[in-house]
C-alpha cells in the first residue's frame, strides 16, 4: 500500500528546501572586490584599505555586499565585497 502525501507536508517540505542553508558558493559579479584583493592591487595593507572603504561608502563614492565565497579553514562564509558607484 502506497502511503499518500498530504498538502501540509508538501507546504512543510517546500518550506524546509527554501530555508535550508545553502553549500555552494555564490558567483560574484565583475567588478566586486574584497578588501585583500583592493589591497594587493592598490599596493596597501589590508587595515588601511578597509578605513579607505569605509570612508567612500559613507561618502556614497562606493558599496559593499556580501557574497559567500570560499575562505581558508571557514568554508563557505559570506565575505564583504566592494565596488565602485559610478
Amino acid at each position: 500500500m502506497s502511503k499518500k502525501i498530504t498538502a501540509e507536508q508538501l507546504v512543510a517540505s517546500a518550506w524546509s528546501a527554501a530555508l535550508a542553508p545553502k553549500h555552494e558558493p555564490d558567483e560574484v559579479p565583475t567588478g566586486w572586490l574584497t578588501a585583500i584583493e583592493l589591497g594587493k592591487l592598490l599596493g596597501k595593507d589590508r587595515s588601511t584599505v578597509t578605513g579607505l572603504l569605509q570612508t567612500a561608502i559613507k561618502e556614497g563614492r562606493a558599496e559593499v555586499r556580501k557574497f559567500r565565497v570560499p575562505s581558508g579553514q571557514r568554508g563557505i562564509y559570506p565575505t564583504p565585497h566592494y565596488r565602485l558607484l559610478k
